[in-house]
């Protein structure tokens, strides 16, 4: 079992200051990588990103969107000062740069894969993507490094179905903007669990909606009542993702994983422990197995206490590498009847009815 591992100090040089999305991110899940001694690690492969072409922005965003963001970072280079494209994302003289290997990395982990070289990948990348959609930029993201990679899956690499699992705690209301409608070239299933939009940034991800068209039915938004803990999202796999990946039976999966589920996160308010995202991996794994060869591509997101989400990054990599006895774990976390009474008798039912016009499943 071979799992690579994309990184490059490039992610480093999108430096905004005191900004929440630092570069300590990074910084914290690579030297804690080296602590534990996974880099030294034979099972595991370092891999170098490449930069996307404009050409593979272009799968999914305006020209003009990307002209921005060039030029915003020429005027941060001039200017020695970081600019702002809304009032959460911030851009500084290396962000294009940054931003075009962010994407590369995810593509660059797709072709170790397609070729044989690793078995999966977790590509440690910034900035993240997933806010971001065809036309804007927002929630700290700038291009959407997984909606481009199943772009690249579907027009480069022939494959035709693509199953998309967002487990940051905020909606990925970028991949679903671009995705509401399907895609032209594939079939793409997304499964969004995240906070109630009600709560939390950016207010979006209800379970009416659905998607249109060629996509209708395969937008699956899971939102969770705050404080819910990882038991709530293991009831989302067994009786929305499972069956419905039985049916869709994705070739590839990819994975937004934002650690900002995390119990202590500044920016959140759910129950998960580090190993909480573990857990879930642990069942999409066995899922990728035996529908897509075993090909998982997992991208960073959130995740904003740098101390959990490197453990947490830790334990989805060995989980990745089949080394499950070596997760290290808090106490566990439960979430309360009335969380669990709510998602049991409302959201999932709710969910269910929407979903029955679309898969035998239900």
């Amino acid at each position: 079992m071979k799992t690579g591992i994309v990184y490059d100090p490039v992610y480093l040089s999108h430096r905004i200051g005191s900004h929440v999305e630092s570069h300590e991110r990074l910084i914290g899940i690579m030297d804690f990588l080296k602590d534990k001694k996974v880099l030294e690690n034979p099972n595991f492969e370092l891999i170098q990103p490449r930069k996307a072409t404009t050409e593979q922005i272009k799968y999914v965003h305006q020209e003009s969107l990307i002209n921005e963001v060039k030029e915003v970072s020429e005027i941060a280079q001039v200017t020695g000062n970081i600019q702002q494209l809304d009032m959460d994302t911030a851009v500084s003289a290396k962000t294009y740069e940054a931003s075009l290997y962010s994407v590369g990395g995810n593509l660059t982990g797709i072709d170790e894969i397609l070729d044989g070289k690793v078995d999966n990948v977790f590509a440690a990348v910034r900035p993240p993507g997933h806010h971001s959609n065809a036309y804007k930029c927002s929630g700290f993201c700038i291009f959407n490094n997984i909606a481009i990679a199943t772009e690249y899956l579907f027009r480069e690499k022939n494959i035709k179905r693509v199953a998309i699992i967002d487990w940051d705690c905020h909606h990925g209301n970028g991949t679903q903007d671009i995705f509401y409608n399907g895609s032209e070239n594939g079939d793409v299933v997304i499964f969004n669990s995240h906070q109630d939009g009600r709560t939390l940034y950016p207010g979006s991800g209800f379970v009416n909606e659905i998607g249109s068209g060629k996509g209708e039915g395969k937008i699956i938004n899971f939102p969770m009542p705050p404080r819910a803990a990882e038991d709530i999202v293991m009831i989302y796999y067994e009786e929305i993702i499972n069956p419905i990946c039985q049916e869709f039976k994705p070739e590839f999966i990819l994975i937004s994983a934002g650690f900002d589920t995390h119990w202590t996160d500044r920016l959140t308010n759910m129950g998960w422990t580090i190993q909480g995202p573990a857990t879930y991996l642990k069942s999409i794994k066995n899922m990728a197995e035996e529908y897509a060869n075993g090909r998982i591509l997992i991208t960073l997101e959130g995740g904003y206490e740098i101390d959990k989400q490197a453990k947490a990054v830790y334990n989805c990599l060995q989980v990745l590498n089949n080394n499950e006895d070596s997760l290290i774990e808090e106490k566990p976390r439960k979430s309360g009847e009335e969380v669990l009474n709510y998602v049991n008798n409302k959201i999932i039912p709710e969910l269910k009815e929407y979903l029955n016009p679309y898969w035998n499943c239900f």
